[in-house]
């Protein structure tokens, strides 16, 4: 997909997805989190992302892991994808025990020239609904760039984490969190447990963290930090660079007048995935 023409005629496609949301996602995410004996009535922030999980046939499977770019997500020909962020609207919560219906449109491509070489954005809208009304309204972004061999060379300089929080829970991401949480959102993307492609192919140091999973991370720290009057009404997140497995990370969070602003320190201190936390009493 090379003319614009072409990428606007993807624009305002739409797919429909039925789940019902069963307690076996929660109970297992639970156990990756360290979570024991809890009783989750409610699908708790970004475990959403367990569920109207896209199965592609083993046989539709590209070089990356990912879906061959067929059906809905548009024929785009630069080879490496990435998670960039996302914005999620929480308006009810998902409950345990609901049939709830997912639909995801395609709202814009962007074509542009990036310090690495081509880039192109694609955003996603979804939303998940039950027959009376929506419950989560999430924006997706995702960016697509060249290969290691076709980039232009760009000096990794790492911004330092803010010093000063007021919130702050670690975490130790090991290649086994990685492995479950790719099995839990069936994300078979290779930087995600293949060494020598996230190497070798996307010019990785080490297997990459899952960007979502950094969110669910944050989100976390949200939850712990909420009184049980208060409420989260939007996340706005960013992955600004990439964390790779081992050592330990750190989720951080400092008040603002609207609620938070959250990021992650990864195992060099550099400030990795950032977001903003709308929060209401």
């Amino acid at each position: 997909m090379n003319s614009s023409e072409d990428m606007k005629s993807w624009i305002g496609k739409s797919i429909k997805n039925e789940d019902y949301i069963s307690d076996f996602p929660v109970r297992a995410m639970s156990s990756v989190f360290d979570y024991e004996n809890e009783n989750f009535i409610e699908v708790p922030y970004g475990w959403h992302w367990l569920y109207f999980l896209n199965l592609p046939l083993q046989k539709n499977l590209g070089p990356d892991g990912h879906e061959k770019r067929i059906g809905f997500m548009p024929p785009i020909e630069l080879p490496i994808r990435m998670y960039a962020g996302g914005e999620i609207n929480y308006f009810k919560p998902i409950l345990i025990g609901e049939k709830l219906k997912k639909t995801s449109s395609i709202i814009s491509i962007e074509n542009k020239e990036g310090s690495t070489g081509n880039l192109i954005f694609l955003k996603i809208k979804h939303e998940i609904a039950n027959k009376k009304e929506i419950l989560i309204n999430e924006i997706q972004n995702l960016v697509y760039r060249e290969d290691k061999k076709s980039q232009k060379t760009k000096s990794a300089i790492g911004i330092n984490a803010p010093k000063n929080f007021d919130y702050e829970k670690s975490w130790q991401t090991t290649p086994e969190m990685l492995f479950r949480y790719s099995a839990l959102t069936h994300n078979v993307h290779k930087i995600h447990y293949d060494f020598p492609y996230a190497t070798g192919v996307e010019g990785y140091p080490q297997i990459v963290v899952h960007g979502p999973l950094m969110a669910t991370f944050l989100l976390d720290l949200i939850s712990n930090i909420l009184t049980y009057k208060q409420k989260l009404i939007k996340f706005t997140f960013r992955l600004k660079s990439p964390v790779f497995v081992g050592g330990t990370i750190f989720a951080q969070a400092i008040k603002t007048k609207n609620g938070l602003d959250l990021w992650i320190k990864d195992q060099n201190g550099y400030q990795s995935l950032t977001a903003e936390a709308v929060i209401i009493n």
